[in-house]
């Protein structure tokens, strides 16, 4: 039993036609009677009812039908994902929750347009979730805050943002150059549970005696940034959080810092990881308060 003649079958049952099955498949009639004849030959059974009008199937026909439907299936699956070209190497990257995902997919985007046989997977998780899927090998290398007391990863200095207040651009505050701290007390804010300095900056308004009112907590940047859009209330957020219909303005009184970079491990350095190293520090990260358009990049 060959493959060819289980096409020549399912051609006959699907047109109901000798003639019509043979176009289909590209061969003359002849041909095809042929070869299902000695496909039924084979078999040792009848498989269509030849009437001079009507084609049908035997009981025979009718139980061989979706097992020849299987194969078929599989033959074309198979002959697809053989075709399918496979990217020769992987890299995963491992992302802290503060990389905003707009500054990483143009970063990704241009990355594969020069690499496009480099897969990608992306792994997000905490400081300490990064640093320990590195050591593991289970990320090849990581956006985040400088490592925690480890030797072998390695670091490199990628931008450093600043912690400010984010209002609606509709709020008066908007037109300030900044804000006193103390001006903040009792006001609405929305408030970012899974920021990395959370307590520092808890303890930074409670030095000054200020008690914001919270209207509502949440660990999605994206929800503080529209519920702020809004003018629901302020956020303190780093500088490279933003969004349409949002202002940052610095606070006096404030100065919370923290510096992103890419990390890998020492042992695991390949051209891969020196390739995405290259774009990445290539990238500007924080485009000029005046631009509008898209991130541009430096080759």
């Amino acid at each position: 039993m060959d493959i060819y003649q289980l096409r020549y079958f399912l051609a006959v049952v699907e047109t109901r036609n000798f003639s019509r099955a043979a176009e289909r498949v590209f061969v003359s009639q002849p041909t095809l009677s042929a070869g299902i004849k000695k496909l039924e030959t084979d078999l040792g059974v009848v498989l269509i009812n030849r009437g001079t009008r009507n084609i049908t199937l035997t009981d025979a026909g009718l139980r061989f039908l979706p097992r020849a439907r299987t194969v078929i299936y599989e033959c074309n699956a198979a002959k697809q994902e053989a075709s399918v070209k496979t990217s020769s190497h992987r890299l995963k990257i491992g992302i802290h929750r503060i990389i905003p995902i707009p500054h990483l997919a143009a970063l990704l985007a241009d990355f594969k347009t020069a690499h496009p046989d480099v897969q990608i997977a992306l792994k997000e998780g905490s400081v300490e979730q990064l640093q320990s899927w590195l050591a593991d090998g289970r990320i090849d290398l990581a956006i985040s805050v400088p490592p925690i007391e480890s030797e072998k990863i390695q670091f490199e200095r990628l931008l450093k943002t600043k912690w400010v207040l984010a209002v609606s651009k509709s709020h008066s505050f908007a037109g300030r150059s900044s804000i006193p701290l103390k001006q903040l007390d009792r006001l609405d804010f929305i408030h970012r549970s899974h920021c990395i300095t959370e307590t520092e900056t808890t303890r930074t308004f409670a030095k000054e005696s200020v008690n914001p009112h919270i209207v509502f907590r949440t660990d999605e940047d994206a929800k503080a940034l529209d519920l702020v859009s809004a003018g629901i209330g302020f956020c303190m957020l780093p500088d490279i959080l933003s969004a349409p219909g949002i202002t940052h303005i610095p606070v006096d009184g404030v100065s919370i810092h923290r510096t992103f970079g890419l990390l890998w491990h020492q042992d695991q350095e390949n051209k891969l990881v020196d390739a995405f190293r290259l774009f990445a520090t290539s990238h500007k990260w924080k485009p000029p308060r005046s631009a509008t358009a898209n991130l541009e990049w430096a080759r």
